[in-house]
């Protein structure tokens, strides 16, 4: 590791094919590195849109007070995409699109629109705050 800078080892999913496959990984992992040097993401959290939900909810002072389970009934969250698998397949074939899209990014997106206000949404270890909102769910 340098001695200087910011070091960081970023696992993108999948993070193992199951359960026990992903929990070697993290023990694994955890044997060579400390957690505040593992960053584990998702592409699709990556995306501009998710990004801005954040953003969207805490950083506009008329949306935070009224975005809460006491003046929002219902919440849809709806999943198109028309470009097919685009060369995905054999990815889909072992882990499933479902998996894929249900499992990871529709699930981290209602994380995002229903967790609660996080600590802080910027400055040093702020995306440890917003983790620990999700994980509350």
């Amino acid at each position: 590791l340098s001695k200087t800078g910011f070091n960081r080892v970023i696992v993108e999913k999948p993070f193992g094919h199951d359960t026990e496959s992903a929990k070697q990984l993290s023990k694994d992992l955890g044997a060579i590195f400390t957690e505040d040097y593992l960053y584990r993401i998702d592409h699709y959290l990556g995306k501009e849109m998710v990004q801005n939900m954040i953003t969207l909810r805490f950083g506009n002072s008329f949306l935070e007070p009224i975005w809460n389970r006491d003046n929002v009934s219902s919440v849809v969250i709806s999943f198109k995409e028309d470009i097919g698998t685009m060369g995905r397949g054999g990815y889909f074939d072992g882990y499933g699109i479902i998996r894929d899209i249900m499992q990871n990014h529709l699930m981290q997106v209602l994380s995002v629109i229903a967790m609660e206000p996080p600590v802080r949404v910027a400055g040093e270890n702020y995306s440890d705050y917003a983790r620990d909102e999700k994980v509350k769910l």
